[in-house]
């Protein structure tokens, strides 16, 4: 008789164990995951603003056609803003513009506004006062002209329409601002009125206004629209970064007619192809 003899069959120690991860591999892990997100967030805020910065080109493209269909309305004229022609009002423009449109009041919110949300619940409310501040303002120097002959853009058009600025971003930014030592519940913005100079309220004393219109909202970049509806992205980091100066010659080459027929102080942006007026004034 043959004895079989059964052998045991003897299991690793191991056998069963879940492995795991040593200290030195978390700490790898760990460490690709930060670098991941250090990567990652900066782009990802990147995009998030360039997408709002889309969003107010796209406001400035829908507040021309507004403006189009006011002028249409108003035999040529803009909303201009307190003065002494028939056509002007004690109110904002952009007031003016959605009187009868307040469900339109959408686009003049920019979404890189600090004060987007005060804006969005004012506007929700039906609250609003004369100055209606908005995230933009139109070119002062047009709208604010003696008799606002310059109001008129389908009579007065100046030699570079496609460069004049119309409507911009506007400021102050700034979501702490002072008035006569109080606060305000929303920005002081001159009636949505783009100054040439640095923003002060003009006839007003000295620290009545503490901060200019321009912001550089959009990465150091305002969204301007132009007289014949075009919108461009204009860099401020040079016009913040120097003194204003009475004339810039470059900006004079251009037909700047601040610089040539007026020579006033003004925000120059003719690095990016933007003036407030260029040629002659006409007449009337």
């Amino acid at each position: 008789m043959r004895i079989v003899q059964k052998q045991s069959i003897r299991c690793p120690r191991t056998a069963g164990l879940r492995s795991a991860f040593t200290l030195v591999e978390l700490l790898i892990v760990t460490s690709i995951v930060v670098i991941l997100v250090g990567v990652l967030i900066p782009t990802l805020s990147r995009s998030i603003r360039a997408a709002k910065a889309t969003v107010c080109m796209s406001n400035l493209k829908d507040l021309y056609r507004s403006l189009d269909m006011y002028r249409t309305d108003n035999r040529g004229w803009l909303p201009a803003v307190d003065g002494d022609s028939a056509f002007r009002s004690a109110e904002a423009w952009s007031a003016a513009l959605f009187k009868h449109n307040p469900e339109g009041r959408g686009v003049l919110i920019c979404p890189e506004d600090p004060w987007s949300g005060i804006l969005r619940d004012s506007y929700a409310h039906g609250n609003g006062h004369d100055d209606f501040p908005s995230s933009y303002g139109m070119n002062d120097f047009i709208v604010s002209s003696p008799n606002s002959f310059l109001a008129n853009i389908g009579s007065a058009s100046p030699k570079h329409p496609d460069s004049t600025i119309l409507v911009a971003d506007m400021g102050p930014d700034e979501l702490v601002y002072s008035v006569h030592d109080g606060i305000s519940p929303a920005p002081s913005r001159n009636f949505g009125r783009l100054s040439i100079d640095d923003g002060y309220a003009i006839g007003q004393p000295p620290g009545y206004q503490f901060y200019p219109w321009l912001s550089g909202r959009h990465s150091g970049r305002i969204n301007v629209l132009s007289l014949i509806g075009n919108v461009k992205r204009v860099n401020v980091n040079p016009v913040l970064q120097r003194d204003i100066q009475p004339y810039y010659a470059p900006c004079a080459d251009q037909n700047c007619t601040i610089c040539i027929y007026l020579e006033l102080p003004h925000y120059s942006f003719y690095e990016s192809n933007a003036f407030w007026w260029t040629g002659p004034i006409p007449s009337r």
